[in-house]
């Protein structure tokens, strides 16, 4: 059975509209690309999972509004 360890690392902080957010990616096993995003807020640290791209500051005030 081949089982494929996901690990999580961040990749930016972005700022948008006077707040920061974390981004970070979702790694399996030895891969090098992102499998999936994570968008954390830094002040109530509500996130959204599971993003198929890296998020625009636009798509970033859309998810957390």
């Amino acid at each position: 059975m081949d089982v494929q360890v996901k690990h999580e690392r961040t990749i930016a902080i972005l700022a948008v509209d006077g707040e920061n957010f974390e981004v970070s990616g979702v790694y399996q096993g030895s891969a090098r690309k992102p499998s999936s995003y994570i968008l954390t807020r830094g002040g109530d640290k509500a996130e959204v999972r599971n993003l198929s791209s890296f998020p625009s500051h636009q798509q970033v005030r859309e998810l957390m509004s």
